[in-house]
């Protein structure tokens, strides 16, 4: 069965009348009436009674016509819609981050990006950081959010620098390095390390697990938490220790003591592919880019060919690869 099978029969159904239903679509008679004995063939039942002096719907008839004028509204609508998504006007953007981040950057470029374009749902995915790339690439979603790291060797996709991370040491008031204002994560070695559980804490754990590699040693972990607001309650009452983002010392823990590390900064960008012509994206990157600063002179410009300078939102992601990246618990 076709489409067109149900707009002949849509049309003899309404007027029922063969005549004036072919000069409706535009189609010889014949046709129309051969279009109408085929479909009756395939669904195996009689749709209309019709001899030279009337024509009416069976019972068969009218149940298909229900049904076939739901179909073709929704093919309609959905045309609509396909429409209004070419021009921006309508169907979904879809954003995925590696974590439910909870970042000054994005709720705001999505909120300006909803009351100017009310007609597009956006949708956020939560996508591990290796699963990015794939996402991505499959044009199941417009945009990710990465450490460039990740992206910047493959010329596939495209960037845009956001934000730079700084990684901090948190403990609790009473560790013994409490009084730090820095140290190095060598120095970290005997600690006894927090991780997060379930899928949310794969990420981070595996972030914890390279910088200490990194640094000489293996994490001995001594507690399992389930979101960040436990795990800065269980830091803060001196069972362990663990890694964060800078930003999360903007509104400081009275109880923790954010140390600076000798981990490097993490560089986070805005991914999508090359190869994406979305109106939609056009549209979010242009938003995402006016929220970002104005350079300042040379020492604001992007490095090696980033389009815009760096912000430091309230931001974290976690990298699934070798090196240190930003990261950030799920709440």
């Amino acid at each position: 069965m076709e489409l067109r099978h149900l707009r002949y029969f849509q049309a003899v159904a309404e007027l029922l009348n063969f005549s004036r239903a072919a000069e409706r679509l535009h189609v010889a008679q014949p046709a129309l009436s051969r279009q109408i004995r085929d479909l009756e063939n395939e669904i195996g039942a009689r749709l209309f009674d019709r001899n030279r002096v009337r024509v009416q719907l069976t019972d068969a008839g009218r149940t298909l016509y229900s049904h076939a004028e739901k179909i073709l509204a929704q093919v309609e609508l959905a045309v609509a819609s396909v429409h209004e998504t070419n021009r921006g006007a309508g169907g979904e953007l879809i954003i995925c981050n590696d974590w439910r981040l909870a970042i000054n950057l994005i709720p705001a470029t999505i909120a300006e990006y909803r009351a100017r374009y009310p007609q597009v749902g956006v949708v956020l995915q939560e996508v591990l950081l290796h699963r990015q790339l794939a996402t991505l690439r499959s044009h199941r979603a417009h945009l990710g959010f990465m450490p460039r790291d990740e992206v910047v060797a493959r010329g596939d996709l495209d960037f845009l620098p956001v934000a730079r991370l700084e990684i901090l040491v948190a403990v609790g008031p009473d560790h013994r390095l409490a009084s730090r204002r820095a140290v190095r994560i060598a120095e970290l070695r005997d600690e006894r390390w927090l991780r997060i559980t379930g899928d949310r804490g794969e990420g981070y754990n595996a972030f914890v697990n390279q910088v200490c590699r990194l640094a000489g040693f293996t994490p001995s972990f001594h507690g399992d938490v389930t979101s960040l607001e436990t795990l800065e309650t269980v830091v803060a009452s001196g069972f362990g220790l663990c890694l964060l983002p800078d930003i999360l010392t903007v509104n400081q823990r009275p109880m923790l003591r954010f140390l600076k590390t000798d981990c490097a900064s993490v560089e986070l960008c805005a991914v999508w592919p090359r190869t994406e012509s979305s109106v939609l994206l056009r549209q979010y990157l242009d938003i995402l880019r006016r929220h970002l600063p104005a350079p300042r002179g040379p020492a604001g410009a992007a490095p090696n060919g980033a389009r815009s300078p760096l912000r430091r939102p309230t931001l974290a992601v976690t990298s699934a690869g070798d090196r240190p990246a930003a990261l950030a618990p799920s709440a």
